[in-house]
């Protein structure tokens, strides 16, 4: 059996894995021990001795080069995403069973990410837990404002997640909160951002870890710190990452591009903008579907689309929304999901948003029966919050599963323009992850039809200004005006 020790981060599994499959050893043959704590540094030479047997494999072994050794596969980007998602899962199996997937893959079983293969649904399962927690950590982590006498960091805020979502919470607030000084601390680490660079660090040993824990019985997840003792020590590790001395926790850091001084993320974000106001329209062309990691296990459907399954939407909706209206359109709109309303009764676009679209096409002088109406997801997904229902966005993985449908409504359809209603929507259109903002006000020719991009009337619907929501409003009638004067007179009243 060989030992493999490593640090509890995706990157440091990943170099490993890369040097066993150039050895060609089993899943079977490696048993996988994650450092924790303390063992981070000095604990490590515990765990990989100086003399190794047959039955050892150390770091500095498995990477080191041999006349057996093969050339390390290529993967596709689209499957480490996937691996690398599934990683965050915090679970004893999580390095073996990553490495199980991928030995199966490389070695020609690309079953192995189907849903309808045990590994494929587990992987599926544990992506879908850790997109949900990071959708939670977002939206329940609360900052608290420190007094400026004090000195950085502005802004403190504690979140207790499940799993190991610390970078990907750090990488989501460092875009967010500008040059403000912040610091998120968890049990299991915490993420220093002082305007410029951002840090990871873990706790170093069990009295620190034990610290962590030990919370005051009124700091419940999502909000600020409020032991005394536990942010102290936090305090201490944000100014030794900073202050150039040696810091107490073992600390791993991202730094911002070569090319020119590090920018705040405020400024970084301007001129990226300007850039971008500035820069021609392109989207990117979609890959061939047989070039796709992740396609081989959507097969396709053998029935309608009520017994559609290539997700696990179908479970908790009630019924699957097909499109609507008349066979041959000129003009398509095509929204994100099926709301509340559209999950009961079967029909798109009739809830509160298909309201306010109703509205909208009165002022931009269209008839609803004369538009083909249809979503790029065709079941309702949802998550109770306080005793209710609330849409939720849907995954990119499910927005593939549903592009079958899609691709076979625009087939029928065979509109001339096509207007997407937020961002989801024009994402299944051009295949490409694109910024929708960018796009306002611009017509893209996709697969010989146009492509107009606008706002989905339930952002109107959630923003409280007056005079913004009428802007938004705005911007969608003028969409789809400009939808009319593509298609011709036939849509018109």
């Amino acid at each position: 059996m060989n030992r493999i020790p490593i640090e509890p981060f995706f990157a440091a599994w990943r170099r490993e894995a890369r040097a066993l499959l150039r050895q060609q050893i089993e899943p079977t043959q490696i048993e996988w021990v994650e450092l924790e704590g303390d063992r981070l540094d000095a604990g490590q030479e515990t765990l990989r001795p100086a003399a190794v047997g047959a039955a050892d494999v150390t770091a500095t072994a498995a990477t080191s080069a041999t006349p057996a050794a093969t050339a390390p596969p290529a993967i596709p980007r689209e499957l480490l995403v996937r691996l690398k998602a599934a990683a965050c899962y915090r679970a004893p199996d999580r390095w073996a069973f990553l490495y199980r997937i991928l030995w199966r893959w490389t070695h020609g079983e690309r079953q192995a990410i189907a849903l309808d293969d045990p590994d494929g649904a587990q992987l599926a399962q544990r992506i879908e837990s850790v997109d949900h927690e990071s959708e939670d950590l977002v939206a329940l982590t609360l900052f608290r404002r420190r007094d400026p006498s004090m000195g950085p960091p502005e802004f403190v805020g504690w979140y207790e997640p499940h799993h190991d979502l610390l970078e990907r919470a750090a990488a989501y607030f460092g875009k967010r909160m500008g040059d403000s000084t912040w610091m998120l601390a968890t049990p299991q680490g915490a993420a220093f951002w002082n305007g410029m660079l951002l840090r990871i660090g873990r706790p170093a040993t069990e009295d620190s870890t034990h610290a962590l824990h030990a919370l005051a019985a009124s700091a419940m997840t999502g909000e600020a710190i409020t032991s005394e003792p536990t942010e102290a020590l936090w305090l201490a590790y944000y100014a030794s990452a900073f202050n150039a001395e040696p810091a107490p926790v073992p600390l791993r850091y991202w730094r911002m591009p070569a090319a020119g001084p590090p920018l705040p993320a405020r400024l970084a974000r301007e001129r990226s903008r300007l850039g971008a106001q500035r820069a021609a329209v392109t989207v990117p062309e979609r890959p061939p579907v047989e070039y796709s990691a992740v396609t081989p296990p959507l097969r396709e459907p053998t029935g309608p689309l009520a017994t559609c399954r290539r997700c696990a939407l179908w479970r908790n909706a009630k019924q699957a929304v097909a499109g609507a209206g008349p066979d041959r359109a000129a003009l398509m709109v095509v929204g994100e999901q099926p709301g509340e309303d559209e999950n009961q009764h079967g029909e798109p676009l009739t809830g509160p948003a298909g309201q306010l679209l109703d509205t909208v096409l009165a002022r931009a002088g269209l008839e609803r029966s004369a538009l083909y109406l249809t979503y790029a997801v065709k079941h309702y997904k949802w998550e109770t919050l306080d005793q209710q229902r609330i849409h939720r966005t849907p995954a990119p993985r499910e927005v593939e599963a549903c592009q079958y449908w899609l691709e076979r409504e625009l087939a029928q359809v065979a509109p001339r323009v096509v207007v997407t209603l937020g961002a989801t929507a024009l994402k299944a259109l051009t295949g490409a992850h694109v910024n929708l903002s960018e796009y306002l006000g611009q017509t893209i020719a996709r697969d010989g039809r146009l492509i107009v991009p606008t706002w989905h009337p339930s952002y109107a619907l959630r923003t409280a200004d007056t005079r913004l929501r009428e802007d938004i409003v705005a911007t969608i009638v003028s969409a789809f005006r400009r939808a009319v004067e593509l298609t011709g007179p036939e849509t018109r009243r």
